[in-house]
């Protein structure tokens, strides 16, 4: 909230930047204090693994669109299927983040997600698209980031 009220002021002199910031860390250390903060909001040890995981998705993102504008100029080769995904996630906050990967990354929709078994159900446009998904490498980053929610479980 800090970083988005600094942006969208334009104040930038060191008693209101000093301000803001001494009063957005008070605000988090009493929320942290009384024990409002919960396994659905982000924990802050997160914000470390996050940005490495972030470039890797856009990464991903832009191969896939290049992939899609493939199938795009020739649909003959758009071959639909549905795939189940198993994954390894611990808490439904995981299992979640790992099918919105899936659906960030073109070519690929989370259909369905079932908690009890741990799959995720995915249309892929192609085999291809399909057989990426089940590559464990999506799964392994969403677990390293599922990490700091490993006590919550699921609810």
């Amino acid at each position: 909230m800090f970083a988005l009220w600094l942006a969208m002021s334009g104040h930038y002199t060191v008693l209101l930047t000093t301000i803001g910031f001494v009063s957005a860390l008070g605000v988090s250390l009493i929320a942290y204090r009384m024990g409002v903060l919960d396994e659905e909001g982000l924990p802050m040890s997160i914000l470390w693994r996050l940005p490495k995981v972030s470039l890797w998705l856009i990464w991903e993102i832009l191969k896939s669109n290049i992939d899609v504008a493939r199938v795009i100029l020739r649909p003959e080769t758009a071959r639909p299927r549905m795939v189940r995904v198993k994954a390894s996630q611990q808490t439904s906050s995981g299992l979640v983040t790992h099918a919105n990967f899936i659906t960030l990354t073109p070519g690929t929709v989370s259909v369905d997600v079932d908690e009890e078994n741990n799959e995720i159900l995915v249309h892929g446009l192609t085999g291809a698209f399909c057989d990426a998904v089940l590559e464990p490498d999506m799964d392994q980053r969403v677990s390293g980031l599922e990490a700091p929610f490993g006590k919550a479980g699921r609810a």
